[in-house]
């Protein structure tokens, strides 16, 4: 009996351990440590959200020779090829989040016609 419960206590931990890995985060907090200074708090953003809706490729890019080649296997941020400042054609790390995320944005109409949120408040939310 009591070798029962722990093969039941295993065989349910290596679900939880399998589900955890296996599962996108619903809620992800922007904040990277480039921006210790900052003025107004990180982003709470609704990763699963956006995934169900959109191309991941709409927000994750790894070019090469001028094509996006990202698949899920590279795991990057914007701060993986962005720096603090630009470099060349590559924009600094804060216009590159505040370019995709608010740049898309603007240009998405959400089928419930509320309008998405494009101003720093409305994104970076003061508790």
């Amino acid at each position: 009996m009591k070798n029962r419960g722990i093969l039941l206590m295993i065989v349910l931990a290596i679900f939880i351990i399998a589900t955890c890995a296996y599962a996108q985060e619903e809620m992800l907090k922007m904040e990277h440590k480039a921006f210790e200074n900052r003025q107004r708090p990180g982003v709470t953003f609704p990763h699963a959200q956006h995934f169900a809706t959109i191309e991941c490729t709409a927000c994750h890019h790894f070019y090469v020779d001028g094509e996006n080649v990202w698949d899920e296997s590279r795991e990057t941020n914007c701060a993986t090829c962005h720096g603090l400042k630009a470099e060349g054609k590559k924009m600094g790390l804060m216009k590159a989040f505040h370019e995709n995320c608010v740049g898309c944005h603007r240009e998405t109409k959400p089928a419930a016609g509320k309008s998405l949120p494009v101003t720093c408040g409305e994104c970076h939310k003061k508790k």
